[in-house]
């Protein structure tokens, strides 16, 4: 019976990896038909886009190591005491190992791996669960928030309503989450992490205030990148809009929809830009751009993670006698 389940498991993962292919396959084939290949190139000095380039990489990069640095006070909760550098490290491991994975949530899931190194995985991995949560959280919040500060770019009235109803349900939730989940049968898994698990997070007001303020920086630097690739692209976009588009992208990508983002980026950017009367190919050109910028920070992971040894990190602790020989 556990082979029959285990085949089945396999048959539907590889379904689904196939799905996500051919759904990438199909969204760049319907842009390949809507530009021309030598629009692609903005028409201007290639020092000045450059210079937007690496401006915007520099960022991408800080703002990671300002991603470990949040990562490193939601650790200190539990009393877990680990170096700036290590966790930036892990960090540029998960950027690796997220651009080849359907969505962003594999390279989360890697590094909590790392930092539990097969000893403490549950609490690596909660630790990772609340930061990207409380990160996601605030990312809509910011949506939501553009979107009611500048309704004169006229998005279509659903995806607006969706946009604030959901970040603003994410944020309440996300803070009342302790007292939403003892609605939920005491024996619940859910009820059960957030009651116990997690719980040390919710009870550090500090802490939340604290992520949340390091959160938001973060998103306003990636609006700012967002910017940058704009000018890079060859157009000027106000940053009001940067505001709207970014956290609405975002969690576009973070859904398992395609390979490496292939296709939903390009067609998000796509949509958003000729809204505002921006040409196709200078849409498509920053949803390449925007890829750039994650493959550039994922050749920085990569190579971190061989000059770590290349080393896949363990569910389970390696026995005391063979770390001994390791070491040896």
């Amino acid at each position: 019976m556990a082979v029959t389940d285990s085949a089945a498991t396999s048959r539907r993962q590889s379904l689904g990896r196939w799905l996500r292919v051919i759904v990438s396959a199909v969204l760049l084939a319907v842009l390949v038909t809507k530009i021309h290949p030598e629009d692609l190139l903005p028409e201007r000095r290639h020092f000045s886009t450059l210079a937007f380039l690496i401006a915007g990489l520099v960022i991408t990069g800080l703002g990671i190591v300002l991603s470990a640095w949040r990562w490193q006070r939601v650790l200190e909760v539990f009393d877990v005491r680990v170096p700036l550098r290590t966790l930036t490290k892990h960090y540029f491991a998960g950027q690796f190992v997220g651009n080849v994975l359907p969505s962003t949530i594999g390279g989360d899931v890697v590094r909590g791996l790392y930092l539990g190194d097969g000893r403490r995985p549950a609490l690596a991995l909660n630790s990772v669960v609340f930061d990207r949560v409380s990160g996601l959280a605030i990312l809509m919040a910011l949506g939501a928030v553009a979107l009611l500060a500048f309704p004169q770019y006229h998005l279509p009235w659903a995806l607006s309503a969706a946009c604030i109803a959901g970040g603003l349900t994410l944020v309440v939730g996300w803070w009342t989450c302790p007292r939403l989940v003892r609605l939920l049968p005491p024996g619940n898994r859910l009820r059960r992490q957030v009651e116990h698990d997690l719980a040390p997070f919710w009870r550090d007001r500090r802490l939340l205030v604290w992520t949340s303020v390091l959160s938001l920086v973060f998103h306003l630097s990636q609006v700012g990148v967002q910017w940058l690739l704009a000018r890079a692209a060859g157009t000027s976009l106000p940053f009001s809009y940067c505001l709207v588009m970014h956290p609405i992208l975002s969690l576009m990508m973070a859904l398992p929809l395609s390979i490496g983002g292939f296709g939903v980026r390009e067609g998000g950017y796509l949509y958003f830009l000729t809204t505002i009367d921006v040409d196709d190919s200078i849409a498509v050109t920053m949803g390449l751009l925007w890829w750039l910028m994650t493959a550039l920070s994922g050749i920085v992971g990569a190579a971190v993670f061989l000059a770590s040894g290349a080393a896949l990190p363990r569910l389970r602790a390696q026995p005391a006698g063979q770390r001994v020989r390791g070491a040896a």
